[in-house]
Parts: C-alpha cells; structure tokens; sequence
C-alpha cells in the first residue's frame, strides 16, 4: 500500500490538505471525520528527518554535527528555521475585541468541516454564539 508523504498540498488552492478518512484494509471499516493534526503533521520530510536526528543525538548539537555532517552554526540555523515552521504552523489566537460579535453557528460548522477547528473547540463555540 503506497504511503502519502507527510504534508500533501491541495492541488487547485495549494493549502495543506487535512486527513478525513481512516480506512482498514483488513475489513473495510471506514471512519470519517475531521481529525486533529498537531503542528508536526504538516512537516515535509526533510524536517521531520531533522527532527528525529535532533531527538536521537538528545538535542546535543555537537552530536547532530557530526550526524548530519554540517557545521555548528548551521545546525543552529537548521533548528531556528524548524522552529519558525512550527510557529507559522500554530493557528492564531482568535481576536478578542469588545465590539466583536460571536460566530455564528453555520461560521462555526464552517470551520468544522474545514478541519480548522476540532469538535470541542466548535461545542464551545456553539454555545457561545448568538442565537
């Protein structure tokens, strides 16, 4: 069974695709739903390569040195740009003004559907709205 590389970008908008489906092969079960994702998913594997050389030296830089074969500074340089993907990979905080109105329910089921949201954090925003 081929295996989907870890982050697949929408071809026609060119954002992150986000995973709905999980299948077995044995039986056929399917499950869909929006499933959560953790800023890790949507790593391209030269990142997530990095990552685990980062874990397996204990995140002792001279040892990801000789790992990697590359110098001091451009380990630095390799983690603070990791650092800034899982940054930019963290949503936003919501905006939180005094005049600004509620969601909607169908805004929330929106972002439901989109998987920018969880089931949770849509429940809560559900009952926050107006009616």
């Amino acid at each position: 069974m081929p295996t989907l590389p870890t982050s697949v970008t929408c071809p026609a908008c060119e954002s992150h695709m986000v995973t709905r489906v999980l299948a077995c092969p044995e039986c056929g079960l399917r499950i869909e739903s929006n499933f959560k994702q953790n800023e890790f998913a949507n790593l391209e594997d030269e990142w997530l390569h990095f990552l685990r050389i980062f874990i397996h030296c204990e995140g002792r830089i001279r040892d990801m040195e000789a790992a990697l074969g590359v110098s001091y500074p451009t380990v630095k340089a390799r983690i603070a740009e990791l650092k800034s993907r899982l940054d930019a990979t963290q949503p936003a905080p919501p905006a939180e003004t005094s005049g600004a109105r509620s969601a909607t329910v169908r805004e929330v089921l929106d972002l439901l559907e989109s998987g920018e949201i969880d089931d949770e954090e849509a429940m809560k925003r559900i009952r926050e709205s107006p009616a």
